[in-house]
């Protein structure tokens, strides 16, 4: 394998990576939480991850939730006032320009924040759920909790209750277990089949090996570029692989491609 040219580190493969970006027409991303992380939002397995203080069999199972809900929404309402304090950075900005440039487009998240959105995002699927909802266990309803006045710290009596039948309520996130929302996997499934371009954006692929993504990418004989600081499951299919944190790298490359300066 020819690291330095898979890195980008020869003229050669600047120019080559160059070229993927201006011609590409139909662009598929999928982004995962070192795209956030650089926002101030802690990722789930690095070091000062999640998991580190959680144990996510706890956190994130319905058979947690069930056992100590009061546990699991004080975690979750934790994070959500994390996001009022966090800003998109550039990484989220080049990437929503790319949307309205590109003819044909679409973000696969498995963030569950709302930076893409704040950035200006708009062809995009959140295939891991919405930290700002809730769902109710009874009727499925669900509910952005911004359009509720929610106490900062939940207490057994004071735990959300769904407006339409009283039931208990749960955020609206994907658990260890559970399926991804139909319609969302498909447009992303779609989407990555039918692409000439896929970027890897911040995330290891570990999680259900990256959905097939990228085999579906590289059947269609799509260019894939993986922009991730660390080698993870999804590298061995880039034909790119960039080193760095998204939101230094992706502004970088964009202007390259285009001369345009995201900020």
């Amino acid at each position: 394998m020819d690291t330095d040219r898979l890195m980008g580190k020869t003229n050669a493969a600047q120019d080559e990576l160059t070229d993927v970006l201006r011609n590409a027409r139909r662009v598929f991303v999928f982004t995962g939480a070192g795209a956030s992380k650089e926002s101030g939002l802690p990722t789930f397995r690095d070091d000062d991850g999640i998991w580190k203080q959680y144990d996510p069999m706890t956190l994130a199972t319905m058979e947690g939730f069930q056992s100590d809900p009061v546990m699991v929404w004080n975690v979750y309402r934790a994070r959500q006032r994390q996001l009022l304090t966090a800003h998109p950075n550039p990484g989220h900005l080049t990437l929503a320009r790319m949307e309205q440039y590109y003819p044909e487009f679409l973000l696969a998240t498995q963030n569950v924040d709302d930076l893409h959105e704040r950035a200006g995002s708009k062809k995009l699927v959140k295939i891991h759920g919405d930290a700002w909802q809730m769902r109710c266990l009874e009727c499925s309803d669900v509910t952005d909790v911004r359009d509720r006045d929610l106490p900062d710290e939940f207490a057994a009596d004071t735990l959300p209750k769904c407006d339409k039948c009283g039931g208990l309520c749960r955020p609206n996130i994907v658990w260890f277990g559970e399926y991804v929302p139909h319609d969302a996997m498909l447009q992303a499934m779609t989407a990555s089949a039918t692409c000439d371009l896929m970027l890897i954006v911040g995330t290891s692929g570990e999680v259900s090996g990256g959905y097939g993504f990228t085999e579906c990418a590289l059947a269609n004989d799509a260019s894939v570029v993986e922009i991730n600081p660390a080698s993870g499951a999804l590298t061995r299919h880039a034909q790119f692989w960039i080193p760095e944190a998204s939101g230094v790298a992706l502004p970088r490359i964009w202007r390259q491609a285009t001369g345009e300066d995201v900020s």
